[in-house]
């Protein structure tokens, strides 16, 4: 039984595949989006000059409040319908999804309308004493507002398609609106010089057209998501939607109030140049985010699956593959912006170097990688309160104090870039220590519940499809069963019947190799098991298989004995749920 139990380890080989499958798609997906603001400053400042680059940069807390909108909604409502789709509820999945785009509707209603009535006082405040500026900030502001409707439902195709294991289609969507924004903005801004309202015209049109390609996905047959008559109705299930959806939402708010700050403090210190030279840094950190974002939100629809199983296991694994991917990422794009910060400033017309920004830019990216990796994993295990802390001290707490520090003591501005990350570390390893200790059953840095794996009423492990593995894992989960309270017969039909499909699952493959990732626990008089496997898209309890054929033998005895059996495709993958 030693031998047995050392074989049957939780190994990640079966994880990193289904997230590296969605992590291309997401870096491709962030950098693409980012054009959009690279493109704008590039052309507009070759263009227009340093005052249309301060305008844009002025004009970026507008894009971001639509920003704060539709994360907070398409965010919250995403995380949950995950975590129900982890719990084996898919009619409450299918009700969020409907709800989140009937909220980004209205929503978006509202915001135009308010937004075009305050415009003109809006652009006078954002401008402060640069009076010069109120005209292109006026100009592409009320632009930016006109298409809110797209820049907010575009959150809905993002989040779903991603859970729905479709991430390549979000790389399609915005490849069309980052090259779209490209093609358009010198179009806009050359041949038919329509000024800095061509830029924002770009931005809005081809946002929309990647919003239409991508809600026209999830319209489609094989869509797992689709519209009904069902919408959120339950006072607790909207509190748990804005419980998920605050520190998305938040983190672009606090974004909004750090670039107003710093825009603030820079055009004290330097005036529109530094302001100019800010912008371009922002650029080129949006860039940046491809790596320190894009890791996370690659892992975002798994770990929400997770969290509903109450896998710690895999959330572990997982949470490690991050750092690790992340961090290689990191150190090939601090390179590159290094090597590149000349070029950066001369594409961008400034006089100055970036290279000092760069390095900070650079260095702070590590620890950024780590904040937002923990940021994302707290707020779907249900530490949104941590979630929220994180953001607040990265996003404009620190960074805001840093500056101000930097520029009293006269330092270089662009200090902040990395101390603001430092200082949030150091603020959450007090802040999970702390929670740690009051709560010593909560693991020291990810706080996740261990009480099932102290019981011992989990049982966490991964096998090949080889035939030795196969009939070690029978075995093994008929010990389980045994040990938690189930008799001895069910245990073993239970055994058996498990390895006649896993049997049947690497056959219907056709020799390609399959990984499983096989997961029982038994809590709360319920005892559940679920098992997780790559390959063809393929369901042993289909009610169009014939029963009487051997093949589905097992299927058919766990279906006899089980309350419930559920199969889904999540994330590009198949689950098979039993409950006991």
């Amino acid at each position: 039984m030693g031998v047995e139990l050392l074989q049957l380890r939780q190994d990640e080989i079966f994880l990193r595949k289904a997230f590296h499958r969605s992590l291309l798609p997401c870096i491709l997906s962030i950098l693409s989006g980012n054009i959009n603001i690279l493109v704008d400053g590039i052309l507009v400042g070759q263009r227009i000059g340093t005052d249309g680059l301060s305008a844009i940069s002025l004009c970026v807390p507008v894009y971001l409040i639509l920003c704060v909108i539709g994360s907070f909604i398409v965010s919250g409502t995403a995380i949950q319908a995950s975590k129900s789709i982890g719990r084996q509820d898919d009619a409450m999945g299918q009700a969020l999804y409907s709800t989140s785009v009937w909220l980004c509707l209205i929503a978006s209603a509202v915001v135009t309308i308010i937004g075009l009535a305050s415009c003109r006082p809006l652009s006078v405040a954002l401008c402060g004493d640069e009076a010069a500026l109120v005209p292109l900030v006026y100009g592409y502001a009320s632009v930016t507002i006109i298409g809110a409707l797209p820049k907010i439902l575009v959150y809905v195709p993002f989040w779903f398609l991603r859970m729905d294991g479709r991430a390549s289609l979000v790389t399609w969507m915005m490849l069309v609106m980052g090259g779209g924004n490209a093609a358009l903005d010198y179009i806009f801004l050359y041949p038919l010089d329509m000024g800095i309202e061509g830029a924002a015209w770009a931005s809005v049109i081809s946002t929309a057209i990647a919003c239409t390609m991508g809600l026209a996905w999830l319209s489609g047959r094989q869509s797992g998501f689709h519209m009904c008559r069902t919408i959120i109705r339950r006072a607790e299930d909207w509190k748990a939607i804005a419980i998920d959806g605050s520190p998305s939402a938040l983190n672009n708010l606090f974004q909004t109030l750090r670039l107003l700050a710093v825009n603030a403090m820079l055009m004290a210190a330097g005036g529109s140049s530094l302001v100019a030279a800010f912008t371009a840094v922002n650029c080129i950190s949006a860039f940046s985010l491809a790596v320190t974002d894009g890791v996370p939100q690659a892992a975002s629809p798994m770990l929400g699956i997770y969290s509903g199983e109450r896998d710690n296991g895999s959330t572990i694994l997982l949470v490690r593959r991050e750092w690790r991917t992340g961090f290689f990422c990191s150190v090939a794009f601090s390179i590159a912006i290094i090597a590149l910060s000349d070029v950066i400033s001369s594409l961008y017309g400034l006089d100055a170097s970036l290279y000092p920004a760069m390095a900070f830019l650079s260095l702070g990216m590590f620890p950024g990688l780590l904040c937002s990796i923990l940021s994302v994993h707290y707020n779907i295990s249900g530490h949104a309160w941590l979630a929220n802390l994180i953001i607040f001290s990265r996003s404009f707490l620190m960074a805001g104090l840093s500056l101000f520090a930097a520029l009293r003591l006269g330092l270089s501005p662009w200090l902040f870039l990395f101390s603001s990350e430092v200082l949030t570390v150091i603020i959450w390893l007090i802040a999970s220590g702390i929670y740690h200790h009051v709560h010593p059953i909560c693991t020291r840095f990810l706080l996740l519940d261990q009480s099932l794996e102290r019981e011992g009423r989990v049982l966490n492990f991964s096998v090949s499809d080889s035939v030795e593995e196969i009939c070690t894992t029978s075995e093994r989960l008929s010990d389980f069963c045994s040990e938690i309270g189930i008799g001895m017969k069910d245990s073993m039909s239970l055994g058996l019947a498990v390895e006649e499909i896993m049997t049947l699952i690497a056959e219907v493959n056709g020799g390609t190799p399959v990984r499983f990732d096989v997961r029982m626990f038994s809590v709360h008089d319920v005892t559940g098991l679920r098992i997780r496997y790559g390959g063809l898209e393929f369901n042993p309890f289909s009610p169009d298989h014939d029963k009487d054929d051997e093949q589905y033998l097992g299927a058919e005895l766990i279906s006899r004995i089980a309350e419930h059996v559920l199969y889904q495709r999540t994330f590009g993958v198949n689950t098979v749920q039993v409950l006991l």
